[in-house]
């Protein structure tokens, strides 16, 4: 059964992302300052969280095992919320590092994963419900290219739920076939970024949210989540996070998304207004431990 059937929706919170302390001064870098910003939000009332690993200069560390598992440990120590990192240039090397960790509490059940990062010229073929590979000739390199990203069955082969982020609307009809192939698990955990600033994400308006509601059927499992990014409205942010609640959808915030948006605010403030968000549309924020149930984990490293 859906969360939003029993009245709960999910609230995560992306703490840092690219966001820089000139844009935000709450905007944590290290470890210590992300898990704590992590831990924080957690207790706050929210269902789960997402961070970089980054230096403690602010720079990306996106395939550093150390920092993202300090996090995840430290975090782990403290809560059993749900956390997980990010990652660029479709390398998902630090989730396999950490998935071999022998240390529990450094292990991910949830990682990210972005279509628009894997997926390369990719045909569908309807009387067989699989994929293809578009290729332009017999010398084109693409012939030996997988028609679908192998990583996807190497999460499922370690028990490790994909949170996949539906920048556009392709980004959404690959992930709806693939779960129709058999290729993603249901439900499906999918995150719709919406923007006024990154041209490469839907348009924030809450008629886009209902047009790709709309491409998602009946028979699709899913519990989805709204992300208003790198935003310059705050006006606009709280329309998406309204239209989301009154539609039974999930909502994101942090300084992460929108720090130019929350410039003095903390990422604990933030999930303490989304939390109260959510009890004004009549809902309760999930906790970690139903979010767990529905995607069929196991409980968190520290009951």
């Amino acid at each position: 059964m859906a969360l939003r059937d029993s009245g709960k929706v999910v609230v995560e919170v992306g703490v840092n992302e690219v966001a820089t302390k000139d844009e935000a001064a709450g905007v944590p870098y290290t470890a210590e300052e992300v898990a704590a910003d992590v831990v924080a939000c957690g207790r706050a009332g929210v269902t789960m969280a997402h961070f970089h690993a980054r230096h403690p200069d602010g720079r990306q560390a996106f395939t550093d095992p150390q920092i993202t598992g300090d996090v995840l440990a430290a975090v782990a120590r403290e809560t059993d919320l749900l956390a997980y990192p990010s990652y660029n240039n479709a390398d998902l090397s630090v989730v396999w590092d950490l998935a071999a960790s022998p240390e529990p509490e450094r292990r991910l059940q949830v990682s990210p994963f972005d279509p628009v990062q894997h997926i390369r010229r990719v045909l569908w073929q309807e009387e067989s419900n699989s994929f293809g590979v578009v290729t332009f000739g017999p010398d084109d390199p693409a012939h030996s290219r997988p028609p679908y990203p192998p990583e996807l069955d190497r999460l499922a082969e370690l028990g490790i739920v994909p949170n996949i982020a539906i920048f556009n609307v392709s980004d959404l009809r690959w992930t709806l076939l693939a779960a129709r192939a058999g290729v993603l698990k249901q439900p499906l955990n999918l995150k719709m970024f919406f923007s006024d600033r990154w041209v490469s994400n839907n348009e924030p308006d809450p008629a886009v949210l209902d047009f790709l509601l709309s491409r998602i059927p009946a028979g699709i499992d899913h519990e989805t989540v709204v992300v208003p990014y790198a935003m310059s409205s705050a006006e606009r942010c709280e329309a998406l996070w309204d239209a989301a609640l009154e539609r039974g959808l999930g909502i994101r915030t942090g300084l992460g998304d929108t720090p130019l948006v929350f410039p003095t605010a903390t990422n604990a403030e933030l999930a303490e207004r989304a939390v109260e968000r959510v009890r004004r549309h009549g809902l309760e924020p999930a906790t970690t431990a139903e979010l767990r149930e529905r995607c069929g984990l196991t409980a968190g490293a520290v009951a």
